[in-house]
């Protein structure tokens, strides 16, 4: 056989064999992951970052003018209820008794030479010995002996009552937040000495997005954790919720401790959980489900989104559109467009589109 041949037969067995050829495989149906939902759940809850705070804050200071001469606290200390935690100088006020009580004995010395001398002239009048106008002027050197006995005794009274007062003792037991007065300065009565947090009376503060606005309000029950008391939940009442703004859309709110623990002091970091009331028949679904191309922003209570449901009977998923009653976390609250038993798509809803044939993806055998 001569060359030319061979080659003519090799190209002509290679041309039969590409004709032969039958068409590709077709692509098999994606792999989605599905959920069946329901209705109820576990309540819902949003809990916040935020810092232990005084509910109650007091300022200690002297009802009584003079010189301080003893501040023994600072910012930081503790202080008990009952404890002496500040003092001025006796000096000036123990003088002032020295004063009243010479005062008063002068009182009482007139008081009981006049009161001998009104004795001694009733007799006489009442013998008819003395004349009126004579008994009249002693009876009012008397009633006047009496008036000056008791400005006296309310004067050493009120110097004694001052002495009693230039210890500062604390109502209530408390941290130091700010010493406001120096040792051996001259005070005014009531100006104060000490600002303090009432270590009984803790709140808890966090800044609320402005969608749980609508389901908190004062009196609302919260439940506050401390990083520093592990494995403990603290019962707590919302009692303020800011009227303004403060960081972008976000509100400052208060959550007064029930009970505080033994040690909780102001700083501490704390986690207030607010419970979200479930609408009647909400099915809770994840966040990935969502169709997020469809949102212009981070899906919020009362909008409308899109998922994807598989159609067990055509192998197909159809776009659904469903209403949002609000987002706990990774879950959203669904309380339109879904029924109890249906197929979501929770996971590769972004390559999908409305219609399109798919399988339920399965572990490998």
């Amino acid at each position: 056989m001569s060359l030319r041949l061979m080659v003519f037969l090799a190209a002509f067995s290679l041309t039969t064999c590409d004709d032969d050829e039958g068409p590709a495989d077709p692509k098999p149906p994606r792999a989605v992951r599905t959920m069946i939902v329901a209705q109820g759940g576990e309540d819902a809850y949003r809990t916040l970052p935020g810092l232990l705070t005084a509910a109650e804050t007091m300022r200690l200071a002297f009802p009584v003018a003079g010189r301080l001469i003893d501040v023994p606290l600072r910012a930081g200390d503790r202080m008990t209820q009952g404890e002496a935690v500040a003092r001025l100088d006796p000096a000036d006020i123990e003088r002032e008794i020295t004063a009243a009580e010479a005062k008063l004995a002068a009182a009482l010395a007139r008081l009981d030479a006049t009161d001998a001398e009104f004795q001694r002239q009733r007799t006489l009048f009442e013998r008819g010995l003395v004349a009126r106008a004579g008994f009249e002027r002693i009876s009012a050197d008397l009633s006047a002996a009496l008036a000056d006995r008791r400005v006296a005794e309310t004067d050493l009274a009120a110097a004694r009552d001052r002495l009693d007062r230039i210890t500062l003792r604390a109502p209530r037991e408390g941290v130091v937040t700010a010493l406001l007065a120096n040792r051996f300065e001259e005070l005014a009565a009531g100006q104060p000495v000490y600002e303090v947090a009432v270590t009984a009376a803790l709140q808890a503060e966090v800044l609320a997005p402005e969608a749980l606005l609508a389901v908190i309000a004062p009196g609302t029950p919260v439940a506050v954790r401390l990083p520093a008391f592990p494995d403990q939940s603290f019962a707590a009442e919302v009692t303020e919720i800011a009227a303004d703004a403060e960081a972008g859309v976000a509100y400052r709110v208060k959550a007064r401790l029930a009970d505080p623990p033994e040690g909780a002091k102001t700083g501490f970091s704390a986690a207030v959980s607010f419970t979200l009331p479930r609408a009647a028949g909400a099915i809770d679904i994840p966040l990935s489900a969502l169709i997020f191309a469809d949102t212009r922003s981070e899906p919020t209570a009362g909008d409308s989104a899109t998922v994807y449901v598989f159609d067990e009977a055509t192998g197909t998923v159809r776009a659904r559109q469903v209403r949002i009653d609000g987002v706990v976390g990774t879950d959203l609250l669904v309380t339109e467009g879904l029924s109890p038993g249906e197929h979501v798509v929770t996971a590769g809803v972004a390559l999908l589109s409305d219609g399109e044939p798919v399988r339920l993806w399965s572990l490998p055998e």
